[in-house]
């Protein structure tokens, strides 16, 4: 491992096994810049409720636990339904399922 830095030591440089490493001491780090801080929601645990559940009633209970909040919601089921659509697609075919459901109870017409 070689180790290289200025005397400030404000930026190290770390060479292993042929990948390069760059750590700025003093800056956020990457992850933190793109995607800012991680904030957790105030909606309930599912606890498996998305795929026990049918659609109607899956719908149902989105809409009482975010409090008919439509861009949360669809945000949770376009979540589920992205990291679904290729492993599971059956799965992400209910999810836009609720979607649509959602949209036509709270009155939302799809763009």
């Amino acid at each position: 491992m070689l180790i290289c830095g200025r005397q400030d030591n404000k930026v190290k440089v770390s060479v292993n096994m042929g990948l390069y490493y760059y750590s700025h001491q003093n800056k956020q780090s990457v992850f933190t810049k793109k995607m800012g801080e991680f904030k957790h929601s105030d909606a309930p645990d599912a606890k498996g409720k998305f795929k026990t559940l049918s659609a109607s009633a899956l719908a149902s209970w989105m809409i009482k636990t975010r409090k008919g909040n439509l861009s949360k919601i669809i945000s949770s089921l376009n979540q589920q339904y992205v990291f679904n659509r290729k492993k599971n697609p059956s799965y992400a075919r209910k999810m836009k399922t609720v979607m649509n459901i959602v949209r036509k109870r709270l009155g939302k017409k799809k763009k």
